[in-house]
């Protein structure tokens, strides 16, 4: 029998994230806990709706930042998932006025890594603008790659991807990177490791390809073409 697997939504909105999990297999993912808090409006209507609409969770409507250590230590979720907050890495700000991870809101990434030190969760499931790829525009990546070594640093491989909901038969064109993250100890990690860390280096290129264009969790989700089709 397949494993349960428990969530915490972080930045959760009305429940984009549960809803998809949940949607896809209800019986693989409970939704458990969950954080939503726009500390720019009066009125929380997001996490009213959220907290109306999905009662059977412990629902968390203040800052992620109060969340004390302990309490997430109460948390022994296995994923993790979340968009977290888009405005100091989006287009919607000029590049003179972009802060990327060290904007009002663009180190609330920083509470993620938080959570994931304290939980140790086997996976997280994160989104984002693509334009975070390029933050900031002084030093294209420098965020990015501060990202990918805090996950590192805890013992986490990052596979991502950017995706526009367009290819894949939605009404707008809508693209984002999605980390799906994993602790190099769990089973998929050592899966990982036995599958690229292997010495024969003639055929390593196309254990990479295979793997993003065929084998990978994302070439699985979201279909792509190798190749252009002439």
């Amino acid at each position: 029998m397949t494993k349960q697997l428990k969530v915490l939504e972080l930045f959760a909105g009305v429940g984009g994230f549960r809803i998809g999990l949940e949607n896809s297999n209800k019986q693989l993912y409970k939704t458990c806990w969950a954080n939503q808090w726009e500390p720019a409006r009066k009125s929380q209507d997001a996490f009213e709706v959220y907290n109306y609409r999905f009662p059977d969770s412990e629902n968390i409507g203040y800052s992620v930042s109060d969340i004390s250590d302990e309490h997430f230590a109460q948390m022994d979720a296995d994923i993790i998932v979340g968009g977290f907050p888009c405005q100091d890495y989006s287009v919607a700000r000029s590049k003179k006025n972009e802060q990327g991870i060290e904007g009002k809101k663009g180190v609330l990434f920083w509470e993620i890594i938080r959570a994931t030190r304290i939980i140790r969760p086997s996976y997280l499931i994160l989104e984002n603008v693509d334009r975070l790829l390029k933050s900031p525009s002084k030093q294209r990546g420098r965020d990015f790659a501060i990202m990918l070594a805090a996950f590192n640093d805890l013992g986490y491989s990052v596979e991502w991807r950017v995706i526009n909901a367009a290819d894949y038969g939605r009404s707008q064109r809508r693209r984002r990177v999605f980390f799906f993250v994993y602790r190099n100890d769990t089973a998929f990690g050592q899966k990982m490791d036995e599958q690229f860390e292997q010495d024969d280096l003639v055929f390593q290129d196309q254990r990479y390809d295979d793997y993003i264009y065929r084998d990978g969790l994302f070439a699985q989700q979201f279909p792509i073409v190798g190749e252009a089709v002439k």
